[in-house]
């Protein structure tokens, strides 16, 4: 998976917002993956907002993604990473550094 803006930026913009989401959410879980095991992932479009669920372990995290956040993804890129990244984090004191 690519942290290169400018095919992050293709990405986006040629892609529906759930697409781009999915994408970013398999870009996370191969990090996670690579230090926590296996990562079961999950996104459902909720009106103007998504709904992700990411399992690993015997944990859950849902993540609610609002209409302000996913709006921001056409000039900010890798915004959605530091989301789920937060998000994880703040779920798991232990959890380390998921993406470098």
């Amino acid at each position: 998976m690519t942290r290169n803006r400018i095919v992050r930026n293709i990405l986006i913009s040629r892609q529906p917002k759930d697409e781009y989401v999915k994408y970013v959410m398999k870009c996370v879980s191969q990090s996670l993956k690579e230090r926590h095991g296996p990562v079961a992932t999950r996104a459902t479009r909720q009106g103007d907002d998504i709904q992700t669920r990411w399992q690993f372990e015997d944990r859950v995290v849902e993540v609610t993604l609002k209409s302000e956040i996913l709006a921001s993804l056409d000039t900010e890129p890798f915004a959605l990473d530091e989301v789920f990244i937060q998000a994880l984090q703040l779920n798991d004191e232990e959890m380390d550094r998921v993406v470098e």
